[in-house]
């Protein structure tokens, strides 16, 4: 049976765990009695622990979960996009759970790394990385700018110069590591090894902290290149 949760989160949970840890970040961003940002439970067997916010469902559990009980759930909720710790269907594709070691050293003085809230800048770039379109700024803005407030993420932007050419996100963080997401280089200036460079510049701004992220298998390759080593699995479905 999964339940909501109101209150505080139940604390017996791997915080090592990337889904565990995107669930505890938003739960401190926005607590547990909001219905745009809900927060789940199951039964003491599975250790579940979900989070539903923006049209996708976030799920942790172990072995002992029930696939077609939480496929059910999101398909309740509606969610666009399911992640899980576990396979749910033969649809799930499998994410690689990427953790840094040695990075690549930056050879470029004029490729340069910093914190910013400079919105409009991130977004532009991430409209130019993922294909973003402009009538999705509000609803990424109204999101980034609250957990930003709340001390739970940061942004970073790379500048060529002066020119912004690339970003990354700090969704959430503590004193040994950090989760990276939104990681992108605009269009125009990939191929360049401008990746690489944030990646690095990114650990320098971090004070050289464990960083973790989540990537698809093709580009896998480009973030073991950059220093990173497979650590672990996630599952993710997509729903058109």
């Amino acid at each position: 049976m999964i339940r909501r949760i109101y209150g505080a989160l139940p604390p017996d949970y791997p915080s090592d765990n990337v889904i565990v840890g995107r669930i505890n970040a938003y739960c401190k961003a926005y607590g547990t009695g909001y219905d745009f940002c809900t927060f789940y439970e199951g039964d003491t067997g599975d250790n579940m622990l979900a989070l539903y916010y923006g049209g996708e469902l976030y799920v942790h559990c172990n072995e002992n979960g029930d696939s077609q009980s939480i496929i059910t759930f999101s398909e309740m909720l509606g969610a666009k996009a399911v992640m899980s710790d576990i396979k749910l269907s033969e649809e799930s594709e499998t994410l690689y759970i990427m953790t840094s070691g040695q990075m690549p050293a930056v050879c470029n003085d004029r490729l340069k790394a910093e914190f910013t809230e400079d919105y409009r800048t991130v977004f532009e770039i991430l409209k130019s990385g993922f294909s973003l379109s402009d009538y999705q700024f509000d609803e990424w803005y109204a999101d980034t700018c609250h957990r930003v407030r709340h001390g739970i993420s940061r942004l970073i932007v790379m500048r060529y110069g002066s020119e912004p050419v690339a970003t990354a996100t700090v969704l959430f963080d503590d004193d040994k590591s950090c989760f990276l997401s939104h990681i992108a280089v605009r269009r125009d200036m990939q191929k360049n090894g401008i990746g690489t460079a944030l990646l690095s510049c990114t650990a320098n701004l971090l004070d050289n902290r464990k960083i973790t992220l989540i990537c698809k298998k093709n580009v896998q390759r480009f973030y073991i290149n950059c220093g990173f080593t497979a650590t672990g699995t996630a599952y993710e479905i997509a729903r058109g």
